[in-house]
């Protein structure tokens, strides 16, 4: 679902940026989550002697390590990308490094 960002494309975390794109994929799924959850906890709910919130919790427990980890490596690689991005609007090496070549964002020498 990664796209190539654009030279022209916006810093990390700016609206536009391949990280603001992912936080608001992140937390529509973060909602979608929470919601399956809630309704699981309302159907244990209804257990007169409790025994099922226990896999629900065990569940939930699983459930949310997951998402965390799953979100942390999906917004580690959209900051990459938008640092690239920032790197090649610059016209700097992957690096980071100069590269001696004036990017399209880059101040006029004079």
């Amino acid at each position: 679902m990664a796209t190539a960002a654009s030279p022209q494309s916006a810093g990390i975390g700016e609206p536009g940026s391949a990280s603001a794109r992912v936080h608001a994929e992140l937390e529509a799924d973060a909602r979608a989550l929470g919601t399956v959850q809630g309704a699981g906890a309302m159907a244990a709910s209804m257990d007169k002697t409790g025994l099922s919130s226990i896999p629900l919790l065990v569940g939930v427990n699983v459930s949310n390590e997951a998402f965390r980890a799953k979100s942390h490596a999906r917004m580690k690689a959209a900051e990459e990308e938008d640092l690239q991005a920032t790197y090649r609007k610059y016209g700097m090496n992957p690096d980071g490094t100069p590269s001696g070549k004036p990017g399209p964002g880059s101040a006029s020498a004079n």
